[in-house]
């Protein structure tokens, strides 16, 4: 969980009330969740070797926090794409 490194959160029963939704996408793994801290949906975007790159805001819906992660999958391919450094969401 991208949020639950970044906070040092150990414990998980207080980190997730539900379970996770998993899925591949476009070659990268989508992790949708909903977070007890921000009280609601987060995703977070991992690359084929497990590596964290994206970690979203709030979504008060798992559906559109899903959406919300295929986008950015898309834009973030596109950017790589076009050779560029930088992107933003």
């Amino acid at each position: 969980y991208c949020i639950k490194e970044k906070q040092g959160i150990t414990d998980t029963d207080d980190y997730l009330l539900t379970g996770e939704m998993l899925e591949q996408y476009r070659g990268y793994e989508i992790k949708v969740y909903w977070s007890n801290i921000e009280q609601g949906y987060v995703f977070c975007i991992f690359t084929s070797d497990g590596t964290g790159i994206i970690e979203s805001n709030v979504y008060h819906y798992e559906k559109f926090a899903l959406m919300g992660a295929r986008e950015t999958v898309d834009r973030y391919i596109e950017v790589k794409e076009r050779g560029l450094d930088r992107w933003t969401i």
